[in-house]
């Protein structure tokens, strides 16, 4: 019994190390935690992607999009993504890949 659950857990690995990690963009600050998120947003839990956040505040009632960032080349695709909200903020979540390649430009 415990082999197999063992066993599970060891299969499943892959699939959750494929989930990237999000990050919010700031201008000020560059990569920041999605922490900020739930504070700012009032959000029951931290969001894991930028899907999941749009998700969430859908629940609430808001008029929510998802998608690229305006004129980003398509090599980020999938990896900054602009969540736009019905009252005009518009948070860009990053991937851990491009937080590093910022990083080395400064």
């Amino acid at each position: 019994m415990y082999g197999l659950i063992i066993l599970l857990l060891i299969v499943a690995q892959p699939a959750f190390a494929q989930q990237p990690a999000w990050y919010l963009l700031s201008r000020d600050d560059g990569c920041v935690d999605l922490k900020i998120l739930v504070k700012a947003e009032r959000l029951p839990r931290l969001p894991v992607s930028p899907e999941d956040f749009a998700s969430m505040l859908r629940e609430r009632g808001e008029e929510v999009t998802v998608g690229p960032l305006a004129d980003s080349p398509a090599e980020l695709s999938g990896k900054v993504v602009q969540v736009t909200i019905g009252n005009g903020r518009a948070p860009v979540f990053v991937t851990e890949d491009i937080c590093r390649t910022i990083g080395q430009g400064s």
